[in-house]
């Protein structure tokens, strides 16, 4: 089994931008609540952030997620969509019993407030099973399997970037609460890492 500080200092620059991400929701957490996060969020908009977390927002879909396993499968064969599998199915299986099981019939945003309270960009919104985000564990399931098998660590960084921006427009389009995205976020970071840390013999090949 790999070294936990091992992993941590080869891929530092991944797990630190993770640290303050994890710190940033951690304090809004504490210095406030789910309510008021939701309500700050919703009231910064744009034009251009209304169409910007509609398009990243596909990154953290169970089509993307298929989508990326057979991009590997074709470009670097079994081994790495398999591992890739392997990590967003203990992702997927994990968020959904939390969802439906442990918290089931969590409410979300637009069930929680009055009608009209919050805007809408005109997407479906769901009602309930709002605890953890899926988007939000996929995308960081995504970001975690890439930093971990990927080359250039140094960029890594840009991947938690890209899973927080699915995060984000979760919150920004009334689909969950920052508790759900929270927890999405460390589902999807832990459980990679974790098979990862336990199979270490199946990591041998660069994805990048």
């Amino acid at each position: 089994m790999k070294s936990l500080i091992k992993i941590l200092s080869k891929n530092k620059y991944f797990y630190l931008t993770v640290a303050v991400l994890t710190l940033i929701e951690g304090s809004a957490l504490l210095l406030s609540n789910k309510a008021n996060v939701t309500l700050w969020v919703n009231t910064h908009w744009s034009s251009f952030i209304d169409e910007s977390v509609l398009d990243v927002n596909a990154i953290g879909s169970t089509f993307f997620s298929i989508v990326v396993v057979v991009f590997l499968w074709i470009e670097q064969g079994f081994r790495p969509a398999l591992k890739a599998t392997v990590c967003f199915m203990a992702v997927m299986l994990i968020t959904q019993f939390t969802k439906h099981i442990l918290f089931p019939g969590s409410i979300r945003p637009t069930l929680y407030f009055e009608e009209g309270t919050l805007r809408l960009l005109g997407v479906k919104q769901l009602t309930t099973e709002s605890f953890p985000s899926g988007h939000t564990a996929a995308s960081f399931a995504i970001a975690t399997f890439f930093a971990l098998t990927g080359t250039n660590k140094k960029l890594h960084w840009v991947f938690a970037l890209l899973a927080f921006a699915v995060s984000y427009g979760r919150l920004y389009m009334s689909q969950h609460f920052i508790t759900d995205v929270f927890a999405g976020m460390l589902i999807g970071v832990i459980v990679t890492s974790l098979i990862y840390i336990y199979y270490p013999e199946k990591w041998d090949q660069p994805v990048t």
